[in-house]
């Protein structure tokens, strides 16, 4: 990564995770579990695209370790995090303008590439991150039906609405 850009994603690890800890997950606490709002994996899909996916499944363990450390859930979003570091790579690639990306696209952001495209790939990443994550939370087949996928869809929905929510506010280009 650049060094010009480790400040800003610096700052959006520490936001995101901070907001994560300390807002969101008091959200899904009031709300025994159905309400879980996952806004940290923005940090995983605003790394730079030409960021390897090794790095890329690096840092998203981190800032999935850094808040399961903050709710007590050790290992559940570390690995979803790890995951939708992967899944990324495979996502972007699936998305790529026709040519490929040139290089002045920073991130993957509706400043660079428009709504429609940024959230076409925001619901596939954080469809993918949000299955992981409640199935690692529940760890159990039999639960798919019963817990996992109404949860899911429901973290889903609320999560999209945050995202779309944080990034009108923030506008994110670097």
């Amino acid at each position: 990564m650049n060094s010009s850009y480790f400040l800003p994603n610096f700052w959006r690890f520490a936001g995101l995770v901070a907001a994560q800890a300390i807002i969101l997950s008091e959200v899904a606490l009031t709300a025994e579990g159905y309400c879980n709002i996952l806004l940290y994996p923005l940090f995983i899909l605003f790394l730079p695209i030409q960021i390897p996916t090794p790095a890329a499944v690096s840092l998203g363990f981190l800032v999935g370790l850094a808040v399961d450390i903050f709710s007590g859930h050790l290992g559940v979003n570390a690995s979803a995090g790890a995951l939708s570091g992967y899944a990324r790579a495979a996502i972007l690639h699936r998305f790529a303008p026709r040519g490929g990306f040139t290089g002045k696209e920073i991130i993957p952001s509706p400043a660079n590439f428009g709504w429609r495209w940024f959230l076409g790939v925001a619901a596939i990443f954080y469809a993918i991150h949000v299955f992981w994550y409640f199935s690692m939370a529940y760890f159990a087949p039999v639960y798919l039906l019963e817990k996992i996928l109404p949860q899911a869809i429901l973290g889903w929905i609320l999560s999209m609405l945050v995202v779309i929510i944080y990034t009108r506010l923030f506008h994110p280009k670097v």
